[in-house]
């Protein structure tokens, strides 16, 4: 019985049966892959603000730890939503070719399998404003850490808009298509730019 299968929280599953399955299986794919490196990559963040927070208090960083707390609370449940989406979005692709409600259902599928790495993509991008803010309120040990995070929540976020460029052609009309790639190509310029001055931050 595969990983998806057993059922349950996806957090609940030991690490190693997580990379198994991704290894072996159509689901978990790229999307909940990502959902889950930005996840780590914000707690690297956090732990930046947390041990800092631990020598010297101050609220702004208490703010800030709050504020990492709630998007990581909001971020891992997508994990499960896009194994959900695309396991959709595959039964309708493969449905009979006769099926009068295939090309509806297709399409219904598909605007749920685009909105799902969107909106992974734009937590993603909440998590690296929330890291370049966090730069300023974390010790110099803890840097790398924090750079480190962020590198990761920007290789998900591209990693995400990948379903959205191979799964945009199959929306219901060109408008749609056309508003999706828009949105795809924004966050990834903001998400370019975010790391780029993360990165020089801190090497100043």
């Amino acid at each position: 019985m595969t990983m998806t299968e057993q059922g349950g929280d996806l957090w609940q599953h030991r690490l190693s049966d997580f990379r198994d399955t991704v290894a072996r299986e159509p689901m978990p794919g790229c999307g909940a892959t990502a959902v889950i490196s930005a996840d780590l990559g914000l707690a690297l963040v956090l732990k930046g603000l947390h041990l800092s927070q631990q020598h010297d208090a101050s609220a702004p960083r208490r703010a800030l730890v709050e504020e990492c707390e709630s998007l990581k609370k909001r971020l891992a449940p997508l994990a499960e939503e896009d194994i959900a989406a695309f396991e959709a979005f595959m039964a309708a692709v493969s449905r009979d070719e006769n099926d009068d409600g295939r090309r509806d259902t297709r399409h219904e599928a598909a605007e749920n399998a685009v909105e799902v790495p969107l909106k992974t993509a734009q937590l993603c991008d909440a998590a690296l404003a929330l890291a370049h803010q966090a730069g300023d309120h974390i010790e110099a040990q803890f840097v790398s850490d924090a750079v480190a995070g962020a590198r990761l929540i920007h290789a998900a976020l591209h990693s995400v808009l990948l379903n959205v460029s191979a799964n945009a052609g199959q929306l219901g009309s060109d408008a749609a298509r056309d508003r999706a790639l828009y949105a795809r190509d924004g966050l990834a310029r903001r998400a370019d730019a975010l790391l780029a001055t993360i990165t020089a931050n801190a090497s100043d």
